[in-house]
């Protein structure tokens, strides 16, 4: 269920848990386009759920995983009978532990894990949220503090199987930890300096490598290119600028350092699916709410 929703900028009000709303959902209920700012996490028990984000539309089977990243707009299609597990999260919590920043830095619109390629993955996923389920609705006492350490378990089980895929099974020489410690310090320091004129070489030069070593090295990282990391940084700048009406659009792209409004429209229509002007009409169009 929606609470607050203003155009599509939806409001999430953290009352049980200070880092995580948890629903049982039961309702036939479709979700207009929306984003808010803690992320998400859909996991349908019975029936299908379909979700629309960065124009694709994504059916979700039983037992399967969406991860949605911060400040993606997305609108939700439900059967006329099921259930799932609606999960939202507090990044800037979850951000504080080094792993799960670089974690969240390359979530970007989405996550999906399919069941059918890792029918044990998405069977443990799924036993820790009818475990938090519990818990959630379960006594008063330090129910915070253990809410909060099952999100965290539930992340370094996505994150141990995500690391896997991209490095395979030899996760823990000390080369692989000191290289991934210093690109999650890149990573952070990208996402504070993303409106300010990166180069490739500065940000070799940053990490201590080579511009084609880096390049090839922040591929395997993170899954994607130093460069749309930082198109995807700035176009997340741009989105919560784009809530203050009283900026001109074109402003809002020279401070998400974007170098033309022909190239920042190019961008952010390509990644989000519609215009900046778009984008901003949906978020003062009041009969969404």
């Amino acid at each position: 269920m929606i609470e607050k929703l203003n155009g599509t900028t939806e409001t999430v009000d953290f009352k049980v848990s200070s880092t995580t709303r948890l629903y049982h959902n039961h309702t036939a209920e479709d979700f207009p386009l929306h984003w808010h700012v803690p992320g998400e996490i859909i996991c349908p028990i019975e029936n299908t759920y379909q979700v629309t984000i960065a124009g694709q539309a994504l059916t979700l089977l039983p037992h399967d995983v969406l991860i949605i990243a911060s400040g993606e707009l997305h609108s939700i299609t439900a059967p006329p009978s099921g259930e799932r597990y609606i999960v939202n999260f507090s990044n800037s919590f979850y951000e504080q532990f080094q792993e799960l920043s670089l974690f969240f830095s390359t979530l970007h619109p989405y996550k999906l894990f399919r069941r059918a390629d890792d029918p044990d993955l998405a069977d443990s996923l799924f036993a820790q949220l009818t475990r938090m389920e519990a818990e959630y609705g379960g006594a008063d006492t330090y129910r915070d503090c253990e809410i909060a350490s099952m999100m965290l378990h539930y992340f370094a089980t996505i994150g141990r199987h995500y690391t896997r895929q991209i490095h395979g099974e030899e996760l823990n020489t000390p080369k692989q930890q000191e290289q991934q410690e210093r690109f999650t310090e890149l990573c952070n320091y990208i996402t504070s300096h993303c409106t300010e004129n990166l180069s490739l070489d500065e940000l070799a030069n940053e990490a201590g490598f080579s511009k084609y070593h880096f390049a090839r090295l922040f591929k395997t990282m993170t899954g994607t290119t130093c460069h749309n990391f930082l198109l995807e940084r700035r176009i997340l700048y741009a989105k919560n600028l784009l809530v203050d009406f009283t900026l001109p659009i074109t402003e809002v792209a020279m401070r998400s350092g974007f170098n033309s409004l022909a190239t920042f429209n190019r961008i952010f229509k390509s990644q989000i699916g519609c215009t900046p002007s778009e984008f901003r009409k949906l978020g003062s169009n009041s009969s969404l709410s």
